[in-house]
């Protein structure tokens, strides 16, 4: 492992560099709607916030970092319903194609022009909240913590702090979720992973191999938590677009198409919980008990990531 100082000094050089990446994304929403793009800078914003949490030394006063990390909230929340919406297009773009019913396959199309216009609204809305920010300040008040983060403790040291601390959480998710296997377990669960990735990434890129391995097992498990909860969110769309006014005494075929849809995808839904858990377990397995990531150092307060 690199010394402290050179450790701290690698993770300053990254935490620029996805500084640099995130605030570009911003002003390129503003003139487009790209759905790559939205979703690379709610990404952007969480990883500049992990690492600013690990970076911020004595020097940096706590109302000062508290302030950075609202801003960062801030900004993936304006984009949080513009990502959702593009999610849910890709998935009943997806149940146009393979619906086999002509009925079946209209309440789709319905549906996806109904998400379509949510969509162009909710894009305008975010725009006109995003020029509140000041992204130049935002950034050079971020940047001003990554380069002050010498002048504080050894970023190795809270980096294994703050793992420690989130590995111990996600355990805690998961034994939630094995005692009480519902939706809002497995949702607390899919969170507590992801700010258990997060921090692991920074430790990957300092080039330590078990790190490495430990998120390439959790990016899987990811993966399938998230598949999970965007079909749970298109349950909970589909629902309010049959409770629109007058809709069912319109559309009674349309709504019943729909609805049968949604109790297939409920079915689903409801059944992949135990195997999600279940591969929750094993990932937590192989990390083990004695070769936590961050062992040797004392368990942080956990912060509020998302």
């Amino acid at each position: 492992m690199p010394s402290a100082s050179v450790t701290t000094v690698t993770l300053a050089a990254l935490g620029r560099k996805r500084l640099e990446k995130f605030a570009a994304l911003i002003p390129r929403i503003v003139v487009n709607d790209d759905s790559a793009t939205i979703h690379d800078a709610r990404v952007g914003s969480r990883r500049s916030q992990q690492i600013l949490s690990v970076l911020a030394g004595p020097s940096t006063k706590k109302n000062k970092l508290r302030k950075l990390k609202r801003a960062l909230r801030a900004i993936r929340a304006i984009l949080g319903t513009p990502r959702n919406l593009d999610v849910m297009l890709a998935m009943v773009d997806e149940k146009v194609a393979a619906a086999g019913n002509p009925v079946a396959r209209d309440a789709w199309d319905q549906l996806r022009t109904h998400l379509k216009e949510r969509r162009g609204r909710a894009i305008e809305r975010a725009r006109e909240e995003l020029r509140g920010f000041d992204i130049v300040e935002l950034a050079a008040r971020c940047r001003a913590v990554i380069d002050g983060a010498a002048d504080g403790a050894p970023a190795e040291e809270g980096l294994r702090e703050s793992i420690t601390a989130a590995l111990g959480d996600w355990r805690a998710a998961i034994a939630a979720a094995r005692a009480s296997p519902g939706g809002a377990e497995v949702h607390s669960l899919r969170i507590a992973g992801k700010r258990l990735r997060y921090r692991l990434e920074l430790l990957a890129e300092l080039g330590e191999g078990s790190a490495k391995t430990r998120v390439k097992s959790l990016r899987a498990l990811q993966d399938r938590l998230g598949s999970w909860h965007d079909s749970e969110m298109l349950l909970q769309t589909c629902a309010k677009f049959l409770r629109r006014k007058d809709f069912l005494a319109a559309h009674p075929g349309l709504a019943r198409a729909l609805l049968l849809e949604m109790e297939r995808q409920r079915r689903r839904v409801n059944g992949a919980i135990e195997g999600l858990i279940q591969h929750a377990e094993k990932v937590s397995h192989a990390f083990g008990d004695g070769d936590q990531p961050g062992a040797g150092g004392r368990a942080a307060g956990t912060t509020r990531e998302d």
